[in-house]
């Protein structure tokens, strides 16, 4: 190829459309390949070193003046021409004819040049797949970033939420904490002034103070719990990788380890520190709390730590202050001080005043005497509980009912015998909807949404009937349950957990479940039973052999509708 050929389409140049126009980067190729592939908006893209040069249009471009043809050259000017009419020697390129001949062919010079354009495009598809490859992992990498910062704003806002439920929680119960304080010091002076010898305040007065005892037993968990947090809150955690991911491996940091101080405050931590050291500290005190066998020992060693003893029944010998009435006459029972207290039984009444008796009156018991008296041997000891299975009289539990329908048979009824005194909370709640609520929501309609062949019911998704719904008798869906230590057994209603909270505790709604199979599960310190069944256990139990079919990982359905049709309260 001669040199006065454009390096593009390798056609000559000449003063014509094949003008030799040159470039800011010193490039030159001829006017139609300019303006045909390198020119646009004002822009000139070299072919050889994609260097931009600035130009308002092709014809604005010089001409490089070494390879314009002979032809073309103008004339010299006068003052460029020798004195005797001559012309002056100018050289206007170092042509090919002046340069020694190098023995390469003009044919060898063509395929090497297509050899380095080949090379230049090559390399500029390189740079294109690996912008686009570039471009798609990053794209990838955003929109993974985009779901989990989604995901962790849903899952604080989530958190938000049950912190302020938790909040108001821990407000409420506060609130019966300094009530109840309140009533221990009434109880306390009360107990400072009573006399020794009335038997039925003091009475009333433990049983008062038993009760309190029971209320205030699950805030001694409460209390390990917080201390167990403040102690962990004290120490320092150190975080390291386990199974360290190739990448980490190939940076060689598989061996990296943070060591984080538990104790942080807004004031001197970002909230990012502040947020990772509380779910730290939440995560350790419920792991610790569940798992940790010496802190499931410490509750119970405190609570054989507390005043134990059984409180003697002194009804047979001390007589309450109270008349006995009889259907003729009132018979003073009550003696003026304590010499004078008699031993009285139903028998030994005397009820026939002004008729002579053969039997003399039988001598006042003291308590010295009673003190003397020789134990009996044979009398069964009492054994202390924890927790007594009766604290209340059964004929005082409130019963609940619900009329059953299957298909469009006959409704049965089922009767539940509740315990308001282990779960005051729960029966409450499942009494309201048993009666209904203003806004609609109750049991009154619902189906029995799921059922286990001689094992359990489940029921009280009153809003979509399939597991996935329900709504407690209170202001929030779901509501903080009691620490019952009620045993889940045969025949127990019990509320399904919804929520769990940081310390172990569960959270319902409406939905119930009841055993209707013998059980072999683990037995738990506290559960959610709130009651049993007395009526219709029978029919229950053939309920729960019809077959449920699962619509979703968490939602079920009977394959015959099993209604509630009615419920309410006896």
């Amino acid at each position: 190829m001669s040199s006065d050929a454009c390096s593009s389409c390798f056609m000559p140049y000449n003063a014509t459309d094949h003008a030799p126009l040159i470039l800011s980067c010193y490039h030159t190729y001829c006017r139609t390949c300019v303006d045909s592939y390198m020119f646009q908006a004002q822009q000139i893209t070299c072919l050889s070193c994609s260097k931009v040069t600035q130009a308002v249009s092709v014809s604005s471009l010089p001409q490089n003046p070494y390879l314009q043809p002979r032809d073309s050259i103008s004339p010299l000017p006068p003052y460029l021409r020798n004195p005797s009419g001559g012309a002056e020697d100018v050289y206007y390129s170092d042509s090919d004819e002046e340069k020694p001949s190098n023995g390469v062919s003009e044919e060898l010079k063509r395929n090497l040049i297509i050899q380095s354009q080949k090379s230049n495009i090559n390399l500029i598809s390189q740079i294109l797949d690996t912008n686009m490859q570039s471009i798609q992992e990053s794209k990838s990498a955003r929109k993974i970033k985009n779901e989990s910062l989604k995901e962790t704003i849903s899952a604080i806002e989530s958190l938000k939420l049950k912190l302020e439920n938790d909040l108001k929680n821990n407000r409420n119960q506060a609130k019966i904490i300094v009530d109840l304080e309140k009533k221990s010091i009434t109880l306390s002076q009360q107990f400072t002034e009573v006399d020794d010898m009335d038997y039925n305040s003091i009475k009333m007065i433990y049983q008062e103070a038993v009760k309190i005892q029971n209320i205030v037993k699950p805030e001694s968990d409460f209390s390990d719990i917080q201390k167990l947090e403040k102690a962990i809150s004290q120490s320092t955690v150190k975080i390291n990788f386990d199974k360290a991911d190739q990448f980490l491996g190939k940076l060689k940091a598989e061996n990296d380890q943070i060591f984080m101080k538990l104790t942080t405050n807004l004031e001197n931590d970002s909230e990012l520190i502040f947020l990772s050291t509380f779910m730290l500290k939440s995560l350790f005190t419920e792991k610790i709390a569940t798992h940790n066998k010496s802190f499931k020992n410490l509750n119970e060693i405190e609570f054989d730590q507390s005043p134990s003893g059984q409180f003697e029944d002194l009804s047979k010998y001390i007589e309450p202050k109270m008349n006995i009435i009889n259907s003729e006459v009132k018979m003073p029972v009550t003696a003026p001080n304590a010499s004078e207290w008699n031993f009285v039984s139903s028998s030994k009444i005397n009820n026939n005043i002004g008729v002579k008796s053969s039997k003399p009156l039988a001598k006042p018991v003291s308590f010295s005497d009673m003190a003397k008296k020789q134990a009996n041997p044979g009398a069964a000891v009492i054994k202390r509980i924890p927790f007594p299975e009766k604290t209340i009289a059964q004929t005082n539990r409130p019963h609940c009912f619900f009329k059953i329908q299957v298909d469009n048979g006959t409704p049965f009824r089922v009767v539940f015998e509740l315990r308001p005194d282990m779960a005051p909370k729960m029966v409450e709640n499942f009494v309201k909807l048993c009666k209904g609520l203003p806004n609609g929501m109750g049991y009154k309609g619902s189906n029995i949404y799921r059922a286990k062949g001689d094992d359990h019911l489940l029921g009280g998704d009153f809003e979509n009937n399939d597991g996935t719904g329900g709504h407690s008798s209170f202001e929030e869906r779901y509501v903080l349950a009691e620490q019952c230590p009620l045993r889940d057994h045969k025949g127990a209603i019990r509320m399904r957990g919804q929520e769990r909270t940081m310390d172990g505790r569960c959270k319902i709604g409406s939905q119930f479940m009841i055993w209707v199979g013998d059980l072999d599960y683990k037995e738990y310190r506290f559960t959610l039973v709130f009651g049993k069944v007395v009526e219709g256990f029978n029919q229950l139990l053939e309920v729960s052999r019809i077959k449920a079919v699962q619509k979703s990982p968490t939602s079920w359905i009977l394959k015959q509708s099993v209604k509630i049709v009615d419920s309410g309260t006896l």
